[in-house]
């Protein structure tokens, strides 16, 4: 039996995810992801970077998929209601319902997202030919 990964650390994080912007004020960055090497069977995780006065985009996906903010505040979109949020608020968002956070805040906003696997490309064609259902705007 080989080894599996079970640590990441810092400088081998992968940006890019679905959710990061061109310009970088949104920054999607991978760490329990297979193209970083896990082999985990139905989870995901990552962390969301958004700098202040900025959003990530309108997006859905077929999983369910929690943030926990670990610094900023903003607010929650979701099924076109709002929710604010600060550091230890936690999200669920459900499969299927529109969702995005703003950073209403001075400092950037840190999330931590925990997903299904549905969110990494192995599963790629749903309506879509990524997981992500981007309803507005253009990934990196």
């Amino acid at each position: 039996m080989s080894e599996s990964r079970v640590v990441i650390y810092p400088e081998e994080v992968l940006e890019g995810a679905p959710m990061q912007s061109a310009d970088r004020a949104v920054r999607d960055l991978k760490l329990i992801y297979p193209e970083t090497g896990f082999d985990a069977m139905t989870l995901c995780l990552g962390v969301v970077e958004i700098e202040p006065y900025h959003h990530s985009p309108l997006h859905k996906h077929r999983c369910e998929e929690v943030y926990y903010v670990v610094q900023g505040t903003g607010e929650l979109e979701s099924a076109g209601q709002r929710y604010p949020l600060r550091p230890g608020s936690a999200v669920l968002n459900r499969p299927g319902v529109p969702h995005r956070v703003y950073n209403t805040g001075s400092e950037t906003m840190r999330l931590v997202v925990v997903a299904g696997i549905m969110l990494v490309p192995l599963l790629p064609n749903w309506p879509t030919p990524s997981p992500y259902e981007i309803l507005e705007g253009q990934p990196a």
